[in-house]
């Protein structure tokens, strides 16, 4: 016994130094129930390509699931299992379906004999717009946070085009939602309209001439000059998202039919850009389609990206550049036009269209169910595998195990960039002619009573021949008292 408490301390030693720890929150349904806590998800890698995954969660305690396989696909390291869970209130059976990139996981756990599962999410807001919500105006020059106006403005006639226009916090938001909204409006000098405008770059104003591009938003990762709250005028982005959406409501000062606001976002390499511009640009990656905005009340919009037609400039996805303005033509719209935003959220998608073996779709194939069975006599390969996606940054793994019953159990997972939306197919591939029937102990391809009699024979030592991997119930790898009982409780329950 010392001797094995000895080997357990150097191994949990072991897998201490190798340990990542993730904080973050999870959500816990049990029995439908949702409750969610501030916790920790231990990573400890052991060193062949697997890992095991430690959280400690009520009622649980400790919940552990060991030698889970990875699967690296660009940044993203995902891994999947069907294994016992261990816990301080027993072994119970778990699938664990979590995916890490650049020091963020999400992870899924189902319990199923619980009737419980967990969502564990470390990534938060990393993928999204900070202030997407335009609930944040701690400001001194009343913008809101990370989101500029003319108060925040360069240029020799910054100070006047900041008393021209204004951008300021609205009580008036879309039904079904409380807090603020950000309004912008339009203002004239002379006859001539400055157009109201909101940008999370920093908008410049060098000319008394609305047409004069020296009138524009920029954003410029080598600048370091900064807004009213010491922030930065640039957004880096961590990824492509395919989907802009954005609550937006727009009224005209003076109704004219042809007027229409404009949204307008770019992802870009982080290196110098303008709107509007005054040159041709090659550093752009991508830009959402439409982006006009006719005169209405509150309107959900989601504008897809475009990345194709940009691929020729070879340019890195690094910042995401926005603006967002009463008119889309600089000194055509009227004055008092009101564009409101709220809610802006950016999308990542992730999903499998075609699953195929050897080129074929798997039979009966439908993306919302997850888990089929093939019949094949040689051992599969991974390579066979191939899979349609849809996601600009959505990445496929694909890892494979054998069971202790011969068959092979592939996980083929797809995830999008933001680890938010993840689907894991199982394929379980069975060779017919071999397959262990789980519980025919004595081989006789039926599983009844006679089972339970020959195990217990075979652990009280008598000479009785037993299939030894169909007496592995539990599937702990070894043939114990516990094989007996859980052989029990499947022929009571019927399973």
């Amino acid at each position: 016994m010392k001797r094995l408490f000895l080997t357990f301390c150097l191994a949990v030693t072991v897998l201490a130094s190798n340990a990542k720890t993730f904080s973050g929150n999870i959500i816990m349904t049990r029995n439908g129930q949702a409750s969610n806590a501030d916790v920790t998800m231990t990573m400890n890698s052991n060193g062949n390509g697997q890992s095991s995954f430690v959280l400690q969660v009520n009622p649980f305690g400790m919940v552990r699931i060991n030698d889970v396989p990875a699967a690296t696909a660009g940044n993203i390291t995902v891994y999947s299992a069907d294994r016992d869970a261990i816990t301080d209130s027993g072994n119970m059976r778990a699938t664990i379906f979590a995916r890490v990139t650049d020091g963020m996981m999400v992870a899924d756990i189902n319990i199923p004999t619980q009737n419980t599962t967990i969502h564990f999410n470390s990534v938060g807001d990393h993928f999204q717009l900070p202030n997407s919500d335009m609930e944040a105006w701690n400001a001194g020059n009343g913008e809101p946070d990370r989101w500029h106006g003319f108060k925040s403005a360069g240029g020799s006639f910054a100070n006047t085009s900041a008393g021209l226009v204004t951008l300021a916090s609205s009580e008036d938001v879309r039904q079904g939602a409380t807090g603020h909204s950000a309004v912008m409006k339009a203002g004239s000098i002379f006859g001539v309209v400055a157009n109201g405008t909101m940008t999370n770059g920093q908008l410049m104003a060098g000319s008394m001439s609305a047409s004069d591009t020296r009138n524009h938003a920029e954003m410029d990762k080598d600048k370091t000059n900064t807004d009213a709250n010491g922030d930065l005028f640039y957004m880096p982005l961590y990824a492509k998202p395919d989907m802009f959406n954005v609550w937006l409501k727009y009224t005209q000062g003076t109704e004219n039919i042809d007027n229409m606001a404009n949204v307008s976002v770019k992802t870009f390499d982080g290196t110098y850009y303008q709107e509007p511009v005054d040159k041709e640009y090659t550093n752009l990656s991508g830009s959402i389609v439409g982006g006009q905005i006719p005169a209405g009340g509150w309107t959900f919009y989601s504008f897809p990206f475009d990345y194709d037609s940009y691929a020729g400039n070879n340019a890195a996805t690094e910042a995401i550049f926005v603006t967002f303005s009463t008119n889309g033509n600089p000194g055509q719209g009227s004055k008092n036009d009101a564009l409101y935003v709220d809610d802006i959220e950016l999308v990542y998608l992730g999903a499998i269209t075609d699953l195929r073996y050897q080129g074929v779709t798997i039979a009966d194939w439908n993306p919302a169910v997850t888990e089929y069975t093939l019949e094949m006599t040689d051992v599969p390969s991974l390579n066979d595998f191939t899979a349609t996606i849809v996601g600009a940054s959505a990445v496929l793994t694909k890892t494979m195990e054998q069971n202790t019953d011969g068959s092979y159990r592939i996980a083929i997972s797809v995830v999008s960039a933001d680890l938010q939306t993840a689907t894991c197919y199982i394929i379980n591939v069975i060779n017919p002619s071999t397959q262990v029937i789980v519980g025919d102990v004595d081989n006789n391809g039926v599983v009844g009573i006679a089972d339970v009699t020959a195990l217990i024979d075979y652990l009280l030592g008598g000479n009785v021949d037993i299939n030894t991997q169909a007496a592995d119930v539990d599937n702990d790898g070894s043939i114990s008292i516990s094989d007996v009982t859980t052989l029990i409780d499947m022929l009571l329950s019927g399973n």
